[in-house]
């Protein structure tokens, strides 16, 4: 009976980790740009919800591989991925600081958005990948990269934007993406509450 359980004991963890590492390739291989890499992550019927699309796995990564080869970079800072179980699915939670470039103005600017990505992870035919991705927003912060330039930035337009990814939105917009105002973020408790019962929801199953 011992033996029995330390070798469920023993599958639980192995699964915990292969869906932590699966999470956790995706964001690299983004980063990285290795696409074939980034794409093995997701299901076919995947779906993708964040800060600047919302669209299916596959169509996010070309999306990616898109934005990469014209200079745009995201780049993820990750924290060590919470896993939990139940039987084929499981729900993977990880602090992130999501790092991006551009310009405003002329001004070369840095963006720090603090993050917690979200994965639904799902084992199909013995193979575990993520069948949604979303995130919950923060804060965030605008820096020069260029110590003594300053961006001028438009302080109505920057108002008019949510207090938990404004600067983020800002920048999206100033690269032609279209920041999605909907999304889960500590400015809107009610958002946070409704998308992680979402989340508890789906795993129950």
């Amino acid at each position: 009976m011992v033996e029995g359980y330390r070798k469920e004991a023993a599958l639980f963890q192995s699964d915990k980790l292969e869906v932590a590492e699966v999470v956790q390739i995706e964001r690299a291989a983004r980063d990285q740009g290795q696409w074939g890499r980034m794409a093995a992550c997701y299901h076919p019927d995947s779906v993708v919800s964040i800060s600047w699309i919302e669209t299916s796995g596959r169509d996010f990564v070309a999306a990616s591989e898109k934005a990469f080869a014209a200079g745009i970079r995201h780049l993820h800072q990750m924290a060590p991925t919470l896993v939990t179980l139940n039987g084929d699915r499981a729900l993977a939670e990880s602090g992130a600081a999501i790092l991006l470039g551009g310009r405003i103005g002329g001004v070369e600017v840095m963006v720090t958005s603090h993050a917690r990505m979200h994965a639904r992870v799902e084992r199909r035919d013995g193979v575990w990948r993520i069948a949604r991705l979303g995130a919950v927003y923060f804060e965030d912060a605008m820096a020069a990269r260029v110590p003594g330039e300053t961006p001028v930035l438009d302080a109505a337009r920057l108002a008019g934007y949510r207090p938990s990814l404004r600067f983020l939105s800002y920048l999206l917009e100033e690269s032609g993406k279209t920041p999605s105002a909907d999304l889960a973020g500590i400015d809107r408790p009610e958002t946070v509450e409704a998308f992680l019962a979402a989340e508890e929801a789906w795993l129950a199953g």
